[in-house]
């Protein structure tokens, strides 16, 4: 199923609406609404006790030879990499330790104009090296928690699709949380402000949330126990600007003589992730600007074609046989979802701009 690419076509177009002054009439040979060519991927290390360790970028899809090598620390993101249409295996090596890789994550599956973030997780489960009694109930948490009999907290690579970037806009801010702390209960992202608080999002364990736009410059993020005002951490060197997207990972684990609980945040720009800012070889910078009349129009098209994805979404629920191609394609259809509900936010803000 492949109703990603009318959906990038339909928000590429959002684009043009958006831009604030009409721009030199284009080259009549090429397309306006071309959509980028190649996906962006970056990277994030979230695993307490990994140490040093490469992530290792294999094609999967034939005819394309690709591969990337990216050794990152504790606590260290990359920027985006560009890489090409197709799928890919991400492989883990510990830096410094021979062995076969220790992790691999679901298949990553890049699309054109897509936006993704594979974070290494999780812990490198062992047995303990000395298997004397502890002596000391904190101790022996900790030695359980590294143990090889906890596989939900195993080391793995996460993919996370960014597609949702767009939704903060250039005159907002968004956020979202991952919870990548082993062995810590659920979470709260809290927007704190003088006249109270509001939680945008609670996950737990490997879950992340979608992002939630706020208004900039107004209050400060926090992390919290789910349910409870007891602060983890507070985003206290963030910054709450417009046009920026901020993905918070909780990391660590609760205990201190561990590795203690504290936020990673990798952030990036609105302009940066919007298809106008992909224009690279390949792909087109996108300007004009759309009447009102287009607009609305372009609101009934969205329309229409969300009451084809529901239509699609029904039609799928229904078929009892369960295989890889139908998994695949409730996935597609749940991506697809997204990409619509971020299509008409984007057309609210481009109504705004027009008179």
């Amino acid at each position: 199923m492949r109703l990603l690419l009318p959906l990038l076509l339909v928000t590429s177009a959002l684009f043009v609406a958006s831009a604030q002054e009409a721009a030199p009439p284009a080259d009549p040979g090429v397309d306006p609404l071309a959509v980028v060519e190649g996906a962006l991927v970056r990277f994030v290390h979230a695993s307490p006790n990994a140490g040093a360790a490469n992530l290792v970028v294999i094609s999967a899809t034939a005819g394309l030879d690709e591969r990337h090598d990216v050794e990152l620390d504790y606590m260290e993101s990359t920027e985006y990499l560009r890489l090409p249409e197709g799928r890919y295996d991400i492989v883990v090596d510990l830096v410094g330790q021979n062995g076969d890789p220790v992790a691999m994550a679901e298949q990553l599956h890049t699309i054109p104009g897509g936006v993704y973030t594979v974070a290494l997780v999780g812990l490198v489960l062992d047995e303990p090296e000395d298997e004397a009694d502890p002596g000391d109930g904190l101790l022996e948490w900790i030695q359980d928690l590294f143990t090889a009999d906890r596989p939900e907290l195993a080391l793995r690579a996460l993919v996370l699709d960014d597609a949702g970037s767009s939704i903060g806009g250039p005159d907002r801010v968004a956020y979202r949380v991952v919870h990548a702390a082993p062995g810590t209960d659920d979470v709260d992202l809290v927007h704190v402000r003088d006249d109270g608080a509001d939680v945008l999002a609670t996950v737990s364990y490997l879950d992340a949330s979608t992002f939630s736009a706020v208004a900039p410059d107004v209050g400060t993020l926090e992390v919290r126990a789910a349910g409870t005002t007891a602060t983890i951490d507070v985003l206290s060197d963030v910054r709450h600007a417009p046009g920026l997207i901020h993905t918070v990972f909780l990391v660590g684990t609760p205990i201190e003589e561990a590795e203690p609980l504290q936020t990673l945040v990798a952030t990036a720009g609105w302009a940066e992730l919007a298809p106008e800012g992909l224009g690279v070889t390949g792909g087109t910078r996108l300007t004009g600007v759309m009447t009102a009349p287009e607009l609305a129009t372009m609101r009934e098209l969205l329309v229409a074609l969300g009451q084809r994805v529901d239509a699609a979404g029904y039609q799928l629920t229904d078929l009892e046989v369960e295989d890889d191609a139908l998994v695949e394609a409730r996935r597609e259809l749940s991506a697809a979802a997204l990409l619509l509900e971020q299509a008409h936010q984007l057309l609210d803000s481009a109504e705004r701009r027009v008179p």
